[in-house]
């Protein structure tokens, strides 16, 4: 590194201060050719002095090794590490012979072609035995005598076994277990010699990535048996391993762990001898997924679901074998072998999480898998399940059957190849050495570079840059002279089709970058032609602008400007007015605006290319090339001018100053006044939500030109600014020829301007006002909740009427005052916008003085809160009744109707009468809500009355009997007819009580009470109204229960020569002669038996024809039996068909319903729902 610094601090010195040097009056470095060929001598005798000197450091550090191992005494722990040495050497020299690949680099023989894997385990884990049982193919096996590789022989120290996909070096398992020694503590044990010698071994040939990953076998059984110190003992010495293996090789690799002797659990066997031979070579196990190294330990969080994922599958697997075993035997050990499997997930988590887990003080390994699998069947089965309970209940263990059968490999076959090898990718490189090789070439790339390059190559790299620069303007000349040749232009682009050559050409320009700004010397140093060419590209620019660009873009305005005159809607609108603007701002520079030409095109083209903005920026800059810097014009087409001005001439100056001014605020004032947001939280709950055509809710908005602050600050200042858009506007509309605006032409434009701003105003307000609407009520319990915010402490009248008062009290109102001195008539001072301001405040003065104190009074919105404080309590003490807040609601209501009592709704309905708008509209809403409310909750009221008190009485003792049920054997007692359908009886009483006051008699309908009236169906009347008349029909006018009718003979058959009625003991006879009428009196208290029976007596003897009915209704019951087949003068006649004969009576009742036509109680059907 010292030499480096000093070779540069020399070429640096040569370079700088060379040409000041002197030696005898010749300058030895000033010409650059000679610094340069001093430099690269430098550079030359550096490289080699650093060559040689490496050459010779390592000459002499070999002769001082080996005369040390001929002065010093023989070692037998050193021999084996140098005969380890030199059989790890030989192999790697063999790989390396024998194998030919690529790493995908460098295309060669190469150590990095093949992964590199560590098969470590603890002694007789059967490691050895997996590697051979793996149907891998091992091409050099007759090179490390593994020609008979399903013999297995013990480990000395590494073996290597080159596969056709990977070199596994299968690590002996005493190398894991090396310690120091107990006696001396300086003295290390040859496994830790090994070991060690093994690890830097593997950094010398493969120091990128030494190793792409660590199999760590596993004895299952071994782990079971074992004390839980041995296994803690275990596992911290596998860790250590892990962990100095991390430090040595400074790479992250990847771990998977195989759990072997899979077969000497209990019920193995059973559980493998139906499995296929692809199921038995499928790896058996589960992977974790790929953390980053921060996350190293995550992999211990996913064994949970991992394992259970895989005893699941396990599982399903079982219960078909278990359902295809014969023996009991084998179903036992099938269903032990998944349950030891079960058992061992917390003792293979512990174990693992201990061996491989992350610290702070090295690289966590990237642990992917584990996976189970038996090589060999050659040990006593273990039952991990009944030795744990022989150990609890301190009983002999069980004696397993051995193996008898061949040995086979299960589940080994494909974890190799198609699990673990195909992962060698994610192995990490050497963090020190690519760290260290960066540094190297980084310093010696920069420094090679910066001399070579940047002082050698300068007038090679300054001859071809101008040559390419050369190149590149002949090829946008070429491109652009095509481009012009095939030039088509379209005036609806706006000039997007000469933005490739005005792209090309100026491009060209900036080829050679400011070519004006450089010497003459400069330029002939650098061999720069930017001075010769430059000049002829920004002519050619230019006059593609002037002749082509421009003109293309005043024909799309022009257009615009005549399409806009064709529309009586448009042809003297601001927007021509603008358009007209920009057109001749774009022939005449001495009016031009432009920031206005450029804003305007840019929404042109912003609407025409949207998403495209590349184009949008390149016709942005070259229209402000075009208009600032060459300071072009296009000449205009002066009739559509002429007819234009005289189209925009018809407009009142008026009018047109203010859309100016309107149009002006739009774009620059921006906080519009939002009624939610002043009013509150409470907004929403108390008003209406707006909505636009689509139903999409808006927001009720003053916009912030028609706010005081929009007034003042806005408005009175761009009036008072008027005569510069007015001699603006007549510039446009060529009025500056043949108008001149005197002062008072300009005061008349200011005050009809203010005029219009000030109606405009008060629209505005009024209309956002009269969006404003109290919500509808619904429910008693909206009504409480509306009535709450609107009486509670945000109080949103007062809000809304100090918004109003804010924004309206535009200025404070001022008096004059003469002295006695001054004539009546002396003219007054005029304050144009003070006028206006309070033209506004008159507008809204009577809402604005509700807030106003009233000497010792509060205001009179305070009064009016009062009003609305106690129509909340009101409708509050209702839902406060809780269950009887129907009845309580009744109760109030009937007290309105009857005028009794306090009556806060109608205080608020009154007050609202003379309030202003929208004070008027909010207190009438309010008060028609809650009578409405108050109506529905007494109607639920009503509804459970009727229930309990008269329909559940008549649904069940009355409807289903006689004479409501026609064919119903049972008849209603008398006295249960008259309680309910007599005079005070329960119909009559409920109709009194309860619906009289909302029911107009003459009408039958609902009476309208303040807007309002009581919601019943009305077939509920109808049925009502029914069993209502039924008093008049069944009762006399002293109330007692009772009907009278005649009956009067009409004839009988032949066959019979007499009849007889018996209507309750009332005899109507009948013998083919006089017919007599007989009164009838229902019912007959006379007698004492009740029945009705219709007799024919035979006219030759004979026994007689009967037909009887019995009870109370036995009269009806008879005539009911009857069939009406006639009516005269008298009445109507039935027939009564008995025993084959007939016989009829007439049946008059005078001014009653007669009972054999009617059925009014069979008709009658009272509701359930009022």
């Amino acid at each position: 590194m010292a030499s480096l610094v000093i070779a540069f601090a020399l070429c640096a010195i040569i370079w700088f201060a060379g040409p000041r040097l002197k030696v005898y009056g010749f300058q030895p470095f000033g010409p650059v050719t000679f610094r340069l060929i001093a430099i690269i001598a430098i550079i030359f005798f550096w490289g080699v002095s650093n060559l040689l000197f490496g050459a010779v450091s390592r000459r002499r550090q070999e002769r001082a090794s080996e005369e040390e191992v001929t002065k010093a005494p023989r070692d037998p722990v050193k021999d084996r590490v140098d005969a380890f040495d030199r059989s790890f050497r030989n192999a790697m020299s063999a790989i390396a012979k024998h194998w030919i690949g690529s790493d995908g680099k460098r295309g060669k023989r190469s150590v990095y072609s093949l992964p590199w894997y560590v098969m470590l385990g603890f002694p007789s884990a059967g490691k050895t035995s997996f590697i051979v049982e793996s149907d891998l193919k091992f091409p050099l096996a007759h090179l490390f005598s593994q020609e008979d590789a399903k013999t297995v022989t013990k480990t000395e120290d590494v073996d290597y076994w080159v596969t056709d996909d990977a070199v596994v070096f299968d690590v002996a398992g005493q190398l894991l277990t090396h310690q120091r020694s107990r006696e001396d503590d300086n003295i290390l044990d040859v496994s830790r010699l090994l070991w060690d010698k093994f690890l830097g071994l593997l950094n010398e040939y493969r120091p990128r990535r030494p190793i792409n990953g660590a199999i760590v076998c596993i004895d299952l059984v071994d782990l079971i048996q074992s004390a839980p110190e041995v296994r803690e003992n275990k596992a911290a010495l596998l860790h250590a391993r892990l962990v100095e293996m991390s430090e040595a090789l400074s790479t992250r690799y990847t771990v998977h762990v195989l759990l072997t002797k899979l077969d000497l659990l209990d019920g193995f066997h059973e559980f493998v001898s139906g499995l296929t031979k692809a199921q038995r070579q499928e790896p058996f196990g589960f992977t974790f997924s790929v953390y980053s190294e921060k996350s190293g330990d995550s992999w211990v969080e996913e064994f949970e679901t991992a394992y259970d994922g895989f005893l699941e599958r396990l599982n399903n697997l079982m219960l078909d074998r278990i359902a295809d075993q014969h023996s009991s035997e084998a179903r036992r050990k099938l269903y032990t072998f998944t349950r030891q499997l079960s058992g061992l997930k917390a003792l293979i988590r512990e174990f693992l999480a201990t061996s491989l887990h992350q610290d702070k003080f090295s690289t966590a390994p990237l642990v992917r898998g584990v996976f189970m699998a038996s090589c060999r069947q050659e040990a006593v089965p273990f039952n991990a399940v009944l030795t744990a309970a022989s150990q609890k209940y301190e009983i002999r263990p069980p004696v397993l059957a051995v193996h008898g059968d061949h040995s086979k490999h299960y589940f080994s076959a494909n974890v190799l190849k198609s699990v673990i090898f195909e992962e060698a990718g994610l192995a990490g490189d050497n963090i020190r050495l690519e760290r260290s090789k960066r540094v190297r070439f980084i310093l010696s790339g920069a420094t090679a570079s910066v001399l070579f390059i940047g002082f050698v190559g300068f007038y090679w790299q300054a001859y071809e840059s101008n040559r390419a620069k050369m190149d590149q303007v002949v090829g946008i000349a070429k491109t652009y002279k095509a481009d012009g040749d095939n030039q088509a232009t379209n005036m609806a682009d706006a000039g997007q089709s000469f933005l490739q050559p005005l792209n090309a050409l100026r491009s060209a320009g900036t080829i050679f970058g400011n070519y004006d700004r450089w010497g003459v010397v400069p330029s002939f140093l650098t061999l720069s032609q930017g001075r010769r060419i430059g000049p002829v590209i920004d002519r050619t620019y230019i006059a593609l602008l002037k002749d082509g660009f421009l003109p293309d873009l005043a024909s799309y305005v022009e257009t615009d400007v005549v399409k806009l005159g064709q529309s009586a809607d448009t042809r003297d609108g601001d927007e021509r007015l603008e358009d007209l603007r920009i057109y001749l701002m774009l022939g005449d520079t001495s009016k031009r605006n432009n920031a206005l030409v450029e804003e305007w095109y840019g929404e042109v083209w912003q609407t025409l290319y949207t998403g495209d903005d590349q184009t949008q920026r390149d016709l942005a800059s070259h229209l402000k090339f075009a208009i600032e810097d060459a300071d072009l014009e296009v000449p205009l087409n002066q009739t559509e001018v002429a007819s234009a001005q005289a189209d925009l001439r018809a407009v009142p100056r008026d009018l047109r100053l203010y859309r100016n001014i309107e149009q002006l605020a739009k774009s620059q004032l921006v906080s519009a006044v939002n009624f939610r947001n002043e009013i509150g939280p409470a907004y929403n709950i108390i008003f209406k939500q707006p909505a636009d055509a689509n139903g999409k809710p808006e927001p009720v908005e003053i916009p912030p030109f028609f706010t005081k602050t929009g007034f003042t600050d806005f408005f009175v200042k761009q009036n008072e600014a008027l005569s510069v858009v007015a001699i603006e506007d007549a510039w446009v509309a060529g009025e500056r020829d043949t108008v001149s605006y005197s002062q008072e032409d300009l005061d008349a434009f200011r005050k009809q301007v203010a005029e219009r701003y000030a109606t405009n105003y008060i629209d505005t307000w009024t209309n956002a006002l009269n969006q404003l609407d109290i919500v509808d009520f619904g429910s008693l319990d909206k009504g409480v909740d509306v009535l709450e915010e609107i009486t509670g402490p945000d109080d949103p009248f007062a809000r809304l009427v100090a918004l109003v008062k804010a924004q309206t009290q535009i200025y404070a109102e001022k008096t004059v005052t003469q002295t006695p001195d001054q004539a009546a008539d002396a003219k007054q001072p005029y304050d144009l916008y003070r006028e206006q301001g309070m033209r506004i405040n008159r507008a809204f003065a009577r809402l604005d003085a509700l807030d106003d104190p009233r000497d010792d009074k509060g205001s009179y919105l305070e009064d009016l809160e009062a009003s609305l404080s106690k129509l909340y309590e009101y409708l509050k003490e209702v839902r406060q009744a809780g269950d009887r807040s129907g009845e309580m609601a009744l109760a109030k209501a009937k007290a309105r109707v009857k005028l009794e009592g306090d009556d806060p709704i109608y205080v608020v309905e009154r007050q609202g009468v003379d309030l202003p708008e929208p004070m008027s509209r909010f207190f009438a809403t309010i008060s028609d809500q809650s009578w409405a409310v108050v109506l529905d909750k007494a109607k639920e009221e009503l509804q459970r009355a009727w229930n309990d008190d008269v329909y559940g009485e008549y649904n069940l003792s009355l409807a289903t009997r006689y004479p409501f049920t026609m064919d119903a054997q049972e008849d209603v007692p008398l006295k249960e007819f008259t309680d309910f359908f007599g005079p005070n009886g329960k119909i009559e009483n409920f109709y009194n009580d309860n619906l009289s006051l909302f029911i107009d008699e003459a009408t039958g309908k609902p009476k309208v009470i303040d807007g309002q009236s009581l919601v019943i169906n009305p077939e509920f009347l109808v049925q009502l109204k029914k069993a209502l008349a039924l008093r008049d029909t069944y009762f006399g006018n002293d109330g007692a229960l009772g009907v009278n009718y005649t009956v009067e003979p009409k004839g009988l058959s032949g066959r019979f020569g007499r009849s007889v009625m018996n209507v309750e003991g009332q005899l109507v006879p009948y013998s083919h002669g006089p017919r007599f009428p007989v009164r009838i009196i229902w019912p007959n208290e006379l007698s004492k038996k009740a029945e009705s029976v219709l007799t024919l007596f035979p006219s030759g003897g004979g026994k007689p024809r009967t037909m009887s009915f019995s009870g109370p209704w036995s009269g009806y019951r008879l005539l009911n039996s009857g069939k009406i087949v006639n009516y005269d003068a008298n009445g109507m006649v039935v027939q009564f068909d008995v025993g084959g004969g007939t016989a009829s009576y007439t049946i008059t009742q005078q001014g009653q319903k007669n009972p054999a036509r009617q059925d009014p109680l069979a008709d009658l059907v009272l509701p359930a729902r009022l």
